[in-house]
């Protein structure tokens, strides 16, 4: 079982699009894909912040099952498919890590660009990351940056510039050649990262939105294994406030090259309770 349990979770400039939960036997984060058409069909706001928060409370009530963890995640993208009254070509994405402790061993299902981490007894963390739709963001911000060079415009210029290729690149979710992904038709689940430890081997687990990842960005010494030790030493919510001081100094997207001034940002994590003998 878990304990010493944190899941905390920020707004990067609006809505928060992000979800997070933790508690003695599971916790997850969703990182909600901010929708780039300008339409919303479930929620005023954000669509991604009504994708993230429905599937988040149908986690929290179907977690407990006692079945394999795409069998939920999939039952749960069907009871979301039936309340979605849009077009399917407008249907939010999401990122998702799920830990959860079952028996003598930690599951876990990680889709998308959200990090799962474990700290083992061994003092090695093992680390699932899903690298695809970061190539893409990062072939678009050199996009930006050179068209910054050559028209002297600002960064917030030229992510207006760059929005066609971010809709063509989102437009390859969850199809050969793109990136995997969580969206209520369920089709990228089949391709999620699954793994299952020892209980008795582990220490702690973590996972977070790529907005907390950025903090790699700005402090490159502090890789994953790196942050997620610093999570547990320090506090989620230290951490953000790194972050956001470090973002809030880089207002002109120089420092850090991103597409906006910050993210959404959330992180659970929790240690291994060892078993009494």
């Amino acid at each position: 079982m878990f304990c010493a349990i944190q899941a905390a979770t920020r707004a990067g400039i609006r809505e928060n699009e992000d979800a997070v939960w933790a508690q003695r036997d599971f916790l997850f984060v969703i990182d909600g894909a901010t929708g780039l058409s300008g339409e919303n069909y479930m929620d005023p706001v954000s669509d991604a912040r009504w994708f993230a928060g429905t599937t988040a409370r149908l986690l929290r009530n179907m977690l407990p099952e006692n079945g394999p963890l795409p069998e939920i995640l999939r039952g749960a993208m069907e009871r979301v498919r039936l309340q979605w009254q849009g077009p399917e070509e407008a249907m939010p994405t999401a990122s998702i890590a799920i830990w959860r402790c079952r028996g003598k061993h930690l599951e876990l299902l990680q889709l998308g660009d959200c990090t799962a981490s474990a700290a083992l007894r061994d003092g090695s963390v093992r680390v699932w990351q899903e690298k695809a739709l970061t190539e893409l963001d990062r072939a678009a911000l050199e996009q930006m940056l050179m068209h910054c060079r050559e028209t002297g415009c600002s960064m917030e210029e030229a992510r207006k510039w760059i929005t066609p290729v971010l809709r063509k690149h989102r437009a390859l979710h969850n199809r050969p050649g793109g990136y995997w992904t969580l969206d209520p038709t369920g089709a990228g689940i089949s391709r999620a990262r699954l793994a299952e430890l020892p209980a008795e081997q582990c220490r702690s687990v973590c996972a977070w939105s790529d907005g907390f990842a950025q903090l790699s960005q700005f402090v490159p010494q502090w890789d994953a294994a790196t942050l997620h030790k610093r999570v547990l030493d320090q506090g989620a919510g230290s951490l953000m406030d790194i972050l956001y001081e470090k973002q809030e100094r880089d207002r002109a997207l120089l420092a850090v090259p991103r597409f906006k001034l910050r993210d959404d940002t959330s992180v659970a994590a929790a240690q291994i309770e060892e078993e009494q003998g």
